[in-house]
């Protein structure tokens, strides 16, 4: 009997791997997609924290239209990732008070720019995570519709 409940529990632990296994490849394959901003990588309550949060600090120096308006910011970095964007402004805004806020305001003011220059919102919140980060490129809105 005994060697019989030990090749049956063998097998259900072997089973038991496999599924695993196949469920943290599937995960693992949906974490590393390369993704874009036009993938509703930012939510609606992000977008309202970074609007603040530009209001009170980023106007000091800058006004929207550098980031979103023909020929801007975001259209120079075209292709480029996120993390790129994400670790400049981190390493060097505000310009009198470089890295004073924290990377979740950071990334809040990115998912207000980004929303004015057209891109949607989503459930989640844009992350500050660098391999992440890595993964998702800077594109245009998509057309409207």
């Amino acid at each position: 009997m005994n060697i019989r409940c030990s090749t049956v529990g063998r097998i259900a632990a072997a089973a038991l791997l496999c599924i695993l296994g196949t469920r943290a490849v599937g995960v693992a394959s949906a974490q590393g997609a390369t993704r874009t901003v036009r993938d509703r990588v930012f939510s609606a309550a992000q977008v309202q924290k970074g609007q603040k949060i530009f209001k009170a600090i980023c106007t000091n120096c800058h006004e929207i239209e550098e980031f979103t308006g023909p020929g801007a910011y975001l259209e120079d970095h075209e292709g480029k990732p996120l993390w790129d964007t994400f670790d400049f402004i981190w390493s060097n805004m505000p310009d009198d008070d470089p890295s004073s806020l924290e990377p979740a305001e950071y990334a809040a003011v990115l998912a207000y720019i980004f929303s004015v220059y057209g891109l949607p919102a989503g459930e989640a919140d844009l992350p500050t995570d660098r391999k992440v980060l890595e993964l998702i490129t800077i594109t245009r809105p998509g057309p409207a519709g």
